[in-house]
């Protein structure tokens, strides 16, 4: 067993598929197949179950994926600690799973302060938490299973129903979640954390939801708005940019709608001084938005 095969075999478990883990690591799937096979027989244990055409870590293979992962994060760690300097510069991965409309400005605004830290950034609607490792930071919100990252606050933020501005509920500061029964809903797919919001709310209000379009993009849950066909709950804060004279947010008492945006990273993880930095900035960002 060797660092190399180690890594391998977390990516293989990451990505649930050998070939995307080869195209991730550029190495032949063969290659990769059999570091796979030679792993197995020196612990003389199988690490997957094959389902049809996909692999799943089984038992065994999630005891060694935790395991190896600690150990692959405090190599990790080291090489961070040994690099680390006092200097603003450095790379930080960013993975971005909410506030997609504030982030384009805070990242902006963060380049502008700090132009010799470099952000790559990801924006997923969905995501896997075993590849939570590949990223420095996740921009994440409840509700989500985060219990295998650090999570810091950024937000508990208001979750407001948003109607056209002739909507017959439009004239009310503040509504009961069941008032809206019998509306029609645009909403995210399912996946993504307001999505499952949406649906938990509801129920709780003691209906399900009649969702008219399920959409990820801003300018058509506008369009429907402010056409009448359709309401939404969204987060008040960070969407705040979508509501106008024609786009009503009206504020929820019951049940209590909230959701809390979090700044996320693998636990244990060291942060090096162009982390802190942006993990500091992020905070002072975010209060502003209170």
């Amino acid at each position: 067993m060797d660092l190399l095969q180690l890594r391998y075999f977390c990516e293989i478990a990451k990505q649930e598929s050998v070939s995307k883990a080869a195209s991730i690591l550029h190495v032949s799937q063969p290659s990769l197949s059999k570091s796979l096979s030679t792993l197995e027989r020196d612990l003389g244990i199988k690490l997957f179950d094959r389902i049809g055409k996909s692999i799943v870590l089984n038992h065994h293979g999630k005891l060694v994926y935790e395991e190896m992962s600690q150990a692959l994060n405090l190599i990790t760690n080291l090489q961070l600690k040994l690099q680390d300097t006092d200097i603003a510069y450095g790379d930080i991965k960013l993975l971005i799973l909410a506030a997609t409309k504030i982030m384009p400005n805070l990242l902006l605004d963060f380049y502008m302060k700090y132009p010799n830290i470099n952000i790559h950034v990801k924006q997923a609607a969905t995501f896997n938490l075993q590849q939570a490792c590949d990223y420095d930071f996740v921009i994440s919100a409840t509700p989500g299973k985060y219990n295998h990252l650090d999570n810091v606050l950024l937000l508990d933020e208001d979750i407001v129903l948003a109607v056209n501005k002739d909507h017959h509920l439009a004239n009310r500061k503040s509504i009961s979640l069941s008032e809206t029964a019998d509306e029609s809903f645009i909403t995210y797919s399912v996946g993504p954390s307001i999505r499952t919001l949406t649906d938990n709310l509801c129920l709780q209000a003691g209906f399900a939801p009649n969702i008219l379009l399920e959409c990820e993009t801003p300018s058509n849950y506008r369009n429907f708005i402010q056409s009448g066909l359709a309401v939404c709950l969204l987060p008040y804060q960070t969407q705040y940019s979508l509501f106008s004279s024609d786009l009503i947010p009206i504020h929820l008492n019951d049940p209590v709608c909230k959701r809390k945006l979090f700044l996320s990273y693998p636990k244990g993880k060291y942060l090096n001084t162009a982390m802190v930095i942006f993990q500091k900035f992020c905070l002072e960002y975010f209060k502003k938005l209170n």
